[in-house]
């Protein structure tokens, strides 16, 4: 355990709590100006006094003096990082109009982090309203899609959308049903593309299933698919575990996954496997080429 320590002097210490206890401190001290002042004392308790008052002020004066510079530095700092367009103007490859408060990422004022558009605005050929802020870590565009259009060959729904700086649909809610990787997906659904790039994230809405051709089953209303860019399915999830059934095998949604020519899941109740009898939750494979049902094993969620 280390033994290095941090000794403040006893002054230090003393005006920090003179701050923190301010509604002590300054009550103490116009009571102290006001004794000096008014009260007949000899000479020497009345500059005891105004001293007194003088050192409880200093703290007070000192801290007063650094929120000023602090502020004036923040003040300067903002007025770096920070545009309000008074014209229409380009800005870093982006035409905002007249009106826009713009935040940036660097002094240099190279890259835009974030915008506040007074009126509907096409960026990269969306078009969106409110606020626009850009995500340095996946380089992508948040905003509010003013209005149903299509984003992307997506017919996107107002609301929340992501984009890149090509204008495709990263993340939205569909306001139509919308073919799309093997899929006829239901209004309501949102599709979020994986970081990746190779995955897709289908989020049914809450009152409609759809329709999964290579399980030949349907999945419930709520239920998430993980599926690549080529249309295959890799896995499910429900967080209200609804059943969803898989060659008349009733599964648990909540845990589904399609490994090869096998869908391996939970049952959602109890169902004949092997010949015997096995209760909700047993784990089982099933064969989607022949429809055989075997016990999936110990620690099936695991293997690959």
């Amino acid at each position: 355990m280390s033994d290095i320590g941090i000794n403040f002097p006893f002054w230090f210490i003393a005006g920090y709590f003179v701050v923190v206890g301010w509604y002590v401190s300054v009550p103490a001290i116009v009571v102290l100006g006001l004794v000096g002042c008014f009260v007949d004392m000899a000479r020497g308790w009345r500059v005891a006094v105004f001293g007194t008052a003088a050192l409880l002020s200093a703290p007070l004066v000192v801290y007063a003096v650094l929120t000023i510079i602090d502020n004036a530095k923040y003040k300067r700092f903002q007025a770096e990082m920070r545009r309000t367009l008074d014209h229409d103007e380009t800005v870093t490859g982006l035409a905002l109009p007249a009106g826009s408060d713009i935040d940036f990422t660097d002094k240099s004022q190279t890259q835009i982090r974030f915008v506040r558009l007074p009126v509907v605005t096409d960026i990269r050929g969306v078009q969106v309203t409110g606020t626009l802020e850009w995500q340095d870590f996946s380089h992508l565009w948040w905003s509010t899609l003013a209005g149903d259009q299509i984003v992307g060959g997506f017919p996107c729904a107002a609301g929340f959308i992501t984009f890149d700086n090509d204008g495709a649909v990263y993340e939205c809610k569909l306001a139509a049903a919308h073919a799309f990787l093997g899929f006829t997906l239901p209004p309501g659904t949102t599709v979020t593309r994986g970081a990746d790039q190779a995955h897709w994230n289908l989020r049914l809405p809450d009152n409609a299933g759809l329709v999964i051709p290579a399980l030949a089953a349907t999945a419930p209303p709520g239920a998430t698919l993980y599926v690549t860019h080529n249309g295959w399915l890799e896995s499910a999830s429900s967080g209200n575990g609804a059943t969803m059934v898989v060659r008349g095998v009733p599964l648990d949604s909540m845990h589904l996954y399609v490994r090869g020519d096998r869908v391996v899941a939970p049952l959602k109740e109890p169902f004949a496997v092997a010949g015997e009898m096995r209760p909700a939750d047993t784990g089982v494979s099933i064969n989607l080429t022949t429809g055989d049902v075997a016990l999936a094993g110990k620690n099936w969620w695991l293997s690959p």
